[in-house]
């Protein structure tokens, strides 16, 4: 059976759902526990690995069974829209229970040492098995953009690259702290402390501003797709 594929996404599309992606609440939160540490270079480093290690391979494996899958077929179009939509709405609501906990997190709470962050990726071999386990599952975004790189039609190769790039994208708050400890270690401690007060203060309400953009990002666009 012969499969008409859908226009392909844009470039500003797919840059826009990459850039999205960097504000995945989860990966935020392990980037400030990491850089609390005394020596964050090589937990960073072994997440960095272990989250590209899983998040390529699982996307690809998601676009690869997309397809050919009937729901890429032309005649499907408004099937592809209604998923934008549902997603849009999925990424809404965490948005809005994302704002609850962030008001909830004002309240102090005592700390667990049996389970603080900091030894969930407390040394590289942790934080590399955090990276593949935490990264198994795509998130909202990046499901929405494997769809719509299995839509283009694209080869193999060309598949692999832009699946690659794209989580690439996903992780530069881990790529950007890890070359700044190699250029500049000195400068980078002091800048990561004040990104550590700023994250602190402000991580969660970003993660809520980022799903309910991408959210509505992706209910305008199912709407436009009817």
């Amino acid at each position: 059976m012969h499969v008409v594929r859908s226009p392909t996404m844009s470039w500003a599309e797919y840059l826009l759902l990459a850039f999205l992606s960097i504000f995945w609440p989860l990966l935020i939160t392990v980037v400030v526990v990491a850089l609390r540490m005394a020596r964050p270079l090589r937990v960073l480093s072994a997440f960095l690995a272990g989250g590209l290690l899983a998040t390529i391979s699982v996307g690809l494996a998601v676009v690869f069974s997309f397809d050919g899958s009937s729901l890429l077929l032309h005649h499907e179009r408004t099937v592809n829209a209604a998923v934008d939509i549902v997603v849009g709405l999925l990424a809404l609501t965490a948005a809005a229970v994302t704002s609850r906990l962030r008001s909830s997190r004002r309240e102090p709470h005592p700390p667990s040492r049996r389970w603080s962050p900091e030894r969930f990726v407390g040394s590289p071999r942790l934080a590399f098995a955090a990276g593949v386990v935490l990264d198994v599952i795509p998130g909202v975004v990046p499901f929405v953009a494997l769809r719509q790189i299995a839509e283009g039609g694209y080869s193999t190769a060309e598949t692999v690259v832009l699946v690659s790039v794209f989580y690439v994208i996903m992780f530069a708050s881990v790529e950007i702290p890890i070359v700044a400890y190699l250029i500049a270690p000195a400068r980078t401690v002091v800048t990561v402390r004040r990104l550590n007060a700023w994250l602190d203060r402000n991580a969660v309400r970003v993660a809520a501003d980022v799903l309910a953009l991408g959210g509505a990002f992706l209910v305008v666009r199912g709407l436009l797709g009817f």
